[in-house]
């Protein structure tokens, strides 16, 4: 009797063992690879700015912060200087949301320079200057300004500085205006002045605060039973560098893997290529890709930098 339930003991351990066994083969063993599908999301969108009839180079362009800085060359002369220092307290006042600081090297936002040269246009009309964004980082949201170049050629003969502040306005990505009384007019009067809605569009531009904005750009996938190989490409659409932010892998509520992105700047992506992660079961049929999922870093928007994908039916 006694050996006979040992035996019993036996068989019964064997069978669940042999049943774990293949549990866990089931569970583990690699297959042909299934695709899964990317859903669907609505993504916030970024304060859109109503330019309406004024003339811009391009929209959404701005530097990405708001106190800005100028250098102006040695080729200026005294009197320039004086009006161009006068030009950006004067493009200062009447926009408020920005400020302007002179820095003494080349390492700055704005570079001013000067020259004797004369640029003719036609009969009796030179070009006394010119300007506009030098260097620009394109992304969806906004055209980063990374510096700004003025040249100023000729002496203006009006008590205010209209010729430097109109190419001021220039770097800010203003255009030429019908409006002769506007400071964007394509020659230059001494009774220019900067119109209302010049200063409603920094406003509005300057006002969207200068945060990152990961974007999980492409992304795609397969499953193997219960492992998932992955591609997914993460861009900065933002106004900073994106520092201290991980993507985490999330399936069936549960955190499965995280990795660090490091650093990614402005206008830039980071290129993930990932195999065999090991989701809770072979049935799992839906995987969820999170940039910053305990929201600890602040962006334009919390929408666009997540996705979710499901098994293609």
């Amino acid at each position: 009797m006694f050996w006979k339930i040992i035996k019993l003991v036996i068989l019964v351990t064997g069978l669940i063992l042999a049943l774990l066994a293949f549990g866990f083969i089931y569970q583990n063993i690699p297959s042909d690879p299934e695709s899964l599908v990317r859903e669907e999301n609505s993504n916030e969108n970024i304060q859109e700015i109503d330019y309406g009839g004024t003339p811009v180079f391009m929209e959404n362009l701005r530097f990405n912060h708001n106190e800005i800085s100028y250098f102006i060359e040695g080729s200026c002369e005294a009197e320039r200087k004086t009006s161009t220092r006068e030009a950006f307290k004067i493009f200062e006042e009447e926009m408020k949301i920005i400020s302007f600081k002179e820095k003494l090297t080349l390492d700055s936002d704005i570079i001013v320079g000067c020259s004797d040269d004369f640029v003719k246009l036609g009969k009796n009309l030179f070009r006394a200057g010119e300007g506009g964004p030098s260097k620009i980082i394109n992304t969806s949201n906004f055209k980063v300004i990374e510096e700004g170049r003025i040249q100023l050629y000729e002496a203006s003969e009006c008590s205010r500085p209209v010729v430097e502040i109109h190419e001021i306005a220039h770097v800010f990505g203003f255009d030429h205006i019908k409006n002769p009384k506007s400071i964007m007019y394509n020659i230059s009067k001494c009774d220019q002045e900067i119109t209302p809605d010049m200063v409603e569009i920094v406003n509005k531009l300057y006002s969207v605060e200068p945060l990152p904005d990961a974007i999980i750009k492409e992304l795609s996938a397969t499953k193997k039973k219960r492992y998932l190989d992955f591609n997914i490409t993460i861009l900065n659409e933002g106004l900073e560098d994106i520092s201290n932010m991980s993507l985490t892998i999330i399936s069936e509520g549960e955190k499965v893997e995280e990795f660090s992105l490091e650093e990614i700047k402005i206008g830039y992506g980071r290129t993930l290529r990932v195999t065999n992660i090991k989701l809770p079961s072979r049935n799992t049929n839906s995987v969820e890709f999170r940039v910053d999922y305990e929201n600890k870093v602040r962006e334009l928007s919390e929408e666009n930098n997540k996705a979710e994908m499901k098994l293609a039916q």
